[in-house]
């Protein structure tokens, strides 16, 4: 018996490597000659319910979870697939008296640790992460690497809670949104009670010495400064840099209406945004890209290559956020469907009318609006304001987009229009066969003043703190780099092993 608690005890302290992985099997051969000794008993070993009744087995990582906001519980419970004899970390399992589980809660936070995150999985794994691919990649939801034996998924609050996780020392732990994944270690994992965790094991990955980071490139425009978001969340300035840089974040310059002296717009050695987005092969070196207004239309930048370049990098899984004038990579793409997605007036009129309202009949815009709410209790529940709406789109098709937030147009207020809309890619699939996701504001909502500005002295220039309304760029960044679903189903954790 004292030679199968060691086992079991050895298997939380080592690294989960292929190596500690065939010690731990070792030690499981241990613990099955134990319990199938002459009396049966099992009680004294950690885990030996395995899936039992206050584990996996009996509704997995959810049996007390639920959703919404307002404090009314975090989303967990994965799937649960086929019960298998324990390994690993599901050996340290404990069964506990009256009902009781050995869970895991904590907030999600973005890499500032201050700004609460929806739709954060957390999870256990029980095998080694495999590396992400490089460059652009689909990413589906359902499953993720590690095999994990507990999952969550963070609420409108960013609260998340994993139940019939295993007890013990250097438990390990692993947050991710796409390819923003980090993992940590947890000290302790006390038995049979809830384990509440510091923000500091709980937030997405600063640089990628803490982690995993998308690659993103981010496009320089007078009218939008939307690559002023990633330090405002909390990206470390090691990662902001130029595509002559191995960083995660490379600026190119677009169109400037109004330019500034050579050599500070951005970063040192910044290159034209036409370089990056004319060839599809420096495209898809990238997971994200953020395409800021350019104030036009600004055609001589871009043209046929790379119209049909970006509409190639969105259907292999590429994703693009852009606002007002960035309109110009729909109306121009070289596939129908996502041509056809929108209906384009175009000319950015100022005829739209503020605020923007949320639709909260599907599950992600309910989040949205619930979320900004939390964040922020002053504003009004459902509304997006922003320095400056447009009416460049009149209408969505249903089948091929998903309108988030819309507001009247003209004086006095006509017909709700588009302001805030998503496309998965391919445009028209189903889910199934996308990979790739756009996203578009009609509106400009970062701050535009001289204090918040990606060409001059960058990043100190762009300012640490969001605004009201950029909370709600926060949200939509953080869903463009989560993996694909369908929109109007809810958002679910990924498959555990019982």
């Amino acid at each position: 018996m004292l030679t199968t608690l060691a086992c079991v005890a050895r298997s939380v302290h080592i690294a989960i490597t292929v190596t500690a992985l065939l010690e731990v099997a070792a030690c499981q051969r241990v613990r099955t000659e134990v319990i199938s000794g002459s009396d049966g008993s099992s009680a004294d070993l950690p885990g030996s319910g395995g899936a039992g009744s206050g584990g996996a087995g009996s509704g997995g990582a959810g049996s007390g979870g639920a959703s919404g906001a307002g404090g009314s519980g975090p989303r967990d419970a994965g799937a649960v697939e086929t019960a298998a004899p324990c390994v690993n970390l599901q050996c340290l399992r404990v069964t506990c008296p009256g009902g009781a589980q050995t869970s895991i809660s904590g907030i999600a936070f973005a890499p500032n640790g201050t700004l609460p995150l929806f739709n954060v999985i957390v999870y256990v794994p029980n095998a080694p992460l495999a590396p992400f691919q490089q460059g652009v990649s689909c990413d589906r939801c359902g499953k993720v690497s590690g095999s994990p034996i507990a999952s969550a998924i963070s609420n409108e609050e960013g609260k998340f809670k994993l139940n019939n996780v295993p007890a013990g020392k250097n438990i390990p732990l692993v947050v991710q949104v796409g390819k923003w994944r980090r993992q940590v270690t947890i000290p302790d994992v006390v038995a049979c009670q809830d384990n509440v965790l510091d923000a500091g094991l709980t937030r997405l990955p600063r640089n990628r010495k803490e982690g995993d980071m998308p690659r993103i490139a981010a496009t320089t425009g007078t009218c939008d400064r939307l690559g002023c978001l990633l330090p405002k969340l909390g990206v470390d300035v090691s990662e902001l840099g130029t595509a002559a840089d191995a960083r995660a974040v490379a600026f190119y310059r677009g169109f400037e209406e109004q330019p500034v002296a050579s050599g500070v717009e951005g970063p040192p050695n910044i290159q034209e945004a036409s370089v990056l987005w004319r060839d599809d092969a420096e495209l898809s070196k990238y997971d994200m890209a953020l395409l800021s207004c350019e104030c036009r239309e600004a055609l001589n930048n871009k043209g046929p290559a790379a119209y049909d370049a970006l509409t190639r990098y969105l259907a292999k899984g590429g994703r693009i956020f852009g606002s007002d004038f960035m309109y110009v990579w729909y109306k121009n793409s070289t596939d129908p469907r996502l041509a056809g997605a929108l209906s384009i007036v175009g000319g950015a009129p100022h005829a739209a009318q503020d605020p923007m309202v949320i639709d909260t009949s599907f599950p992600k815009g309910k989040a949205l609006a619930d979320w900004m709410k939390f964040i922020d209790p002053t504003i009004t529940y459902g509304q997006i304001r922003s320095e400056m709406t447009f009416a460049n789109f009149t209408g969505a098709m249903a089948m091929t987009s998903q309108v988030w937030a819309s507001s009247p147009n003209g004086s006095p207020p006509m017909a709700s229009q588009p302001r805030i809309v998503t496309i998965n890619t391919p445009a028209g699939l189903s889910a199934e066969q996308q990979c790739g996701r756009a996203v578009h504001i009609d509106a400009h909502i970062s701050p535009t003043s001289v204090l918040d500005d990606v060409r001059k002295v960058f990043p100190e220039n762009c300012g640490t703190t969001l605004g009201k309304a950029e909370s709600a760029l926060a949200f939509l960044f953080f869903d463009l780099a989560s993996c694909i679903q369908d929109d109007i189903a809810p958002v679910v954790p990924p498959i555990i092993v019982p």
